[in-house]
């Protein structure tokens, strides 16, 4: 075999195998983090109005519109990928199987837990009342509604069918003192940040995308000083995902006047 019959073999390996491989398959991943600290003394919230069955009265449900711990990290902070109207983004293989796995929203105590549920455009979501009372759950998105009663002990599946352009809210006709909020994506690169004010999204594709900042209390996190630059008036900023590594943002200080 001569060496230009050779130098066309292996061109030819190089051209199979970049068909079999995907893009995503062939991309490097990583991942962003960060903690969200309130700076200054957080709000004194009002307590809820709980007049309607006495056993939501006797469960006491806490406003649960800023949650702060007595270390200043904040809860319930909204982190993810901004793609717009047409964007698109690789997902890692790890993602594979979530599609087939239902996101659970449970009434449970005269209160919606999650507090702050994500699901992605497509996947279920369980909307369940543990409950000995029945609960109604209204979803008031721009792309998906849902207003049902879900009678005690039991669970409605929905599929939620679009992206929302923002976090959607989640509310209670039966009984209006509940609250939450629902984010839907095309893709699973989201967080909440938990009690300890901590987020993490893993096996991002590395590179620069855009990414939205939001709040229930103030909607959009806007100047917010970050490592490399600040968010922006909409609460979006650009930020560069490592090969094979994080991007920790430290602690992202957010000021209490934005959360009066």
């Amino acid at each position: 075999m001569n060496k230009k019959t050779l130098l066309l073999l292996g061109l030819f390996s190089a051209l199979l195998l970049g068909w079999l491989v995907s893009p995503s398959a062939a991309a490097e991943w990583g991942n962003l983090k960060g903690r969200f600290v309130v700076e200054g003394a957080p709000p004194t919230l009002p307590p809820l109005v709980v007049t309607k069955d006495q056993y939501c009265i006797d469960k006491k449900p806490i406003n649960q519109m800023v949650v702060v711990d007595d270390k200043g990290d904040l809860a319930n902070a909204v982190v993810y990928v901004y793609l717009g109207r047409r964007g698109k983004i690789d997902i890692n293989p790890d993602y594979e199987g979530q599609m087939s796995t239902p996101v659970e929203l449970d009434n449970m105590g005269c209160a919606f837990h999650p507090h702050v549920v994500m699901v992605r455009a497509g996947q279920t979501l369980d909307i369940k009342n543990t409950d000995p009372v029945g609960h109604n759950t209204k979803i008031d998105g721009s792309k998906n509604t849902f207003n049902q009663t879900i009678p005690a002990g039991s669970t409605i599946p929905y599929v939620v069918q679009q992206a929302e352009p923002m976090p959607a809210p989640v509310s209670c006709s039966i009984h209006p003192f509940m609250r939450g909020v629902l984010v839907v994506q095309d893709h699973p690169y989201m967080a909440v940040s938990a009690e300890d004010g901590t987020f993490e999204i893993k096996n991002l594709p590395a590179g620069e995308h855009e990414f939205q900042f939001w709040h229930e209390a103030p909607g959009y996190l806007k100047n917010l000083k970050l490592q490399s630059g600040s968010t922006d008036r909409r609460g979006r900023a650009k930020l560069k995902i490592p090969a094979g590594g994080t991007l920790d943002l430290g602690d992202i200080k957010v000021p209490a006047s934005t959360l009066q």
